[in-house]
């Protein structure tokens, strides 16, 4: 784990290192699925009120963390810090929201193949546009392996809608229009996941990863929270196996899971490129759901998981 007493500054490690974190935290945030699954099975808290529940739990443990080693008297006063932490605090929370609000309308398959498609597209057009320059050819040709990979992943175990009715196959995704919120909250997400990825690439000096989890997340869990409020937290229905889920999601899901990832992008890793190593996500939750859950696993989700790698491997820093 970081200090939390780091300083923000660029480190000179070489951007293999910050590629083997950025991939190491979306394997950590491929768990989320199959423990949300625990808490929801034995529990009857809402998926939005899991979402705030561990980025509260996981910002306040940085919290103490933090403040017992004294990393919280060194963080930087200046407005641009302060705008820094709030639109990371936002967007974490939008993200977070936005997806499980997805998944209950239009299922995993359907919110994960839309959101994580997205996230990286949007990054790769927002820097070509910053940039004014397309992106490399290796780029775009992982990007289009990785949507083609998402589309047969999400094939898996099929869709699992709530309100309404969706399916997913190989070929594409096949929304009713009932369920046409669902699917603009997972285009939400996915933006909202592109947005992180973008803004955190930059490095403010004083405020290093594990100060910037440490009250991002508070503030993400706080704004989540409210929202959750409405569908309602339902504490007392959690049982133990529930409660371990939550801490597991708190502090492995979301602050290892972030740390790595934040570690990565300030390790000089591009934004488009970490997008795209984002997607080792599915692919572990996929397997977990095989293994865990005992979900089938198709042909396509196969062919799948072997174009996410291939999309992963793509956009690899050389040796």
């Amino acid at each position: 784990m970081p200090d939390p007493r780091d300083t923000g500054r660029a480190v000179p490690h070489s951007a293999r290192s910050g590629s083997v974190l950025v991939a190491l935290g979306a394997a950590l945030w491929g768990t989320g699925g199959v423990a949300g699954t625990i808490v929801a099975a034995d529990s009857a808290m809402s998926w939005p009120a899991i979402s705030a529940l561990r980025l509260l739990g996981g910002g306040i443990v940085m919290l103490a963390v933090t403040a017992a080693m004294g990393g919280l008297r060194r963080v930087p006063r200046s407005r641009e810090a302060l705008g820094h932490v709030l639109l990371t605090a936002v967007l974490t929370g939008v993200y977070g929201t936005a997806y499980f609000e997805s998944v209950s309308l239009v299922g995993v398959a359907v919110s994960t193949v839309i959101s994580l498609g997205v996230a990286p597209v949007a990054v790769a057009v927002a820097t070509a546009l910053h940039e004014r320059r397309p992106p490399r050819a290796t780029v775009v040709l992982a990007l289009a392996t990785a949507v083609a990979g998402l589309l047969l992943v999400s094939d898996v175990s099929g869709s699992e809608p709530g309100a309404g009715s969706a399916s997913v196959s190989g070929a594409g995704v096949a929304v009713g229009s009932s369920n046409t919120v669902g699917v603009l909250l997972a285009l939400v997400a996915g933006l909202a996941f592109a947005g992180t990825s973008i803004v955190n690439r930059r490095v403010i000096p004083g405020l290093g990863p594990s100060t910037l989890i440490a009250v991002s997340f508070t503030l993400a869990g706080v704004l989540s929270a409210v929202f959750a409020l409405c569908t309602g937290f339902h504490l007392a229905s959690a049982g133990p196996s529930a409660w371990g889920g939550v801490a597991f999601l708190a502090l492995v899901q979301t602050v290892l899971g972030y740390l790595a990832f934040y570690g990565g992008l300030q390790r000089g890793v591009a934004a488009t490129t970490a997008a795209v190593l984002s997607l080792v996500e599915p692919l572990v939750a996929t397997v977990l759901s095989v293994v865990v859950l005992h979900e089938p696993l198709t042909v396509a989700g196969v062919v799948g998981i072997v174009l996410l790698l291939v999309a992963v491997v793509l956009v690899r820093p050389p040796r």
